[in-house]
């Protein structure tokens, strides 16, 4: 397990902002992660987290004056970990599916991307009746998991525990294809032997997990910082480092105040 601090202020004297909040560790966000998801949470070269999700939590927490100390973990390790009160938040590109509300609490979405299935370059797959009876990878427990099950049921679903995994055994033959977020997809496709055969629309945004029984004000002020970075640019400069495409439509109708800052630029969503 990776445990990395970033970010915030030295002190939790009383009357600090920090200790306004009930958390694991007073004036500390213990944050569970996953060592590789691009693009919302990697590994860089030196072994500190980073990534799109990791970068937008660590600016709203400086700006709550609050450190965060990033534990690395399993998707099923992160959400199992929030459930038992071992970790605050979870920082990572996880879908606010109504399955999960069940068993944790989560922010507005932050992002809002599409599925996507991945084979190698050379395949001639381009439709999900295409995998009948194929070997198709998702990581356990994601949404993407779920997607095999219902939209690509004559298909054979085997589970990994972890993207590396995940696309290890597509490179390697041992799978036909893999099922991922789009932006991890695009990732994979800047530097892999890989090719997306079909693409489809996400049901659901990407969201900051939480415990069921976190602290309703520091949910409410993470919205808060991730809309006050909406309005200042610093949300569409983040955004901008590590996606191309244009922001989702049904995005900002959860953060309206998006509609703005991408009128009129590439990042406006494509209108059907």
């Amino acid at each position: 397990m990776l445990s990395l601090t970033a970010c915030g202020g030295a002190t939790e004297a009383a009357d600090s902002p920090a200790a306004k909040y009930e958390l694991v560790q007073s004036g500390v966000i213990t944050a569970a992660t996953q060592a590789e998801q691009p693009p919302f949470a990697i590994t860089d070269a030196a072994g500190r987290p980073t990534g799109f999700a990791v970068d937008l939590m660590n600016e709203a927490a400086k700006r709550l004056d609050l450190k965060v100390q990033y534990k690395s973990t399993t998707l099923q390790g992160m959400l199992a970990g929030l459930s038992a009160g071992q970790y605050d938040i979870g920082v990572a590109g996880v879908g606010a599916t109504a399955e999960r509300k069940k068993q944790v609490a989560f922010t507005t979405p932050y992002y809002w991307g599409f599925t996507d299935v991945l084979t190698l370059k050379g395949g001639k797959e381009t439709a999900l009746p295409d995998f009948y009876g194929k070997r198709v990878g998702a990581v356990s427990g994601s949404v993407q998991e779920v997607f095999v099950n219902h939209e690509m049921g004559r298909a054979k679903l085997v589970k990994f525990k972890d993207q590396t995994a995940l696309i290890t055994q597509l490179l390697s033959g041992g799978i036909d294809a893999a099922v991922l977020g789009g932006a991890s997809a695009d990732a994979y496709v800047a530097k892999e032997p890989v090719r997306i055969a079909v693409k489809l629309e996400s049901l659901q945004g990407s969201a900051f997990p939480m415990r069921k029984d976190a602290d309703p004000r520091l949910l409410k002020d993470i919205d808060a910082q991730i809309d006050a970075m909406i309005d200042d640019g610093t949300y569409v400069k983040l955004y901008k480092k590590y996606f191309h495409d244009p922001v989702a439509a049904d995005l900002i109708k959860e953060r309206p105040n998006l509609a703005k800052q991408v009128m009129n630029t590439d990042l406006a969503p494509v209108q059907d």
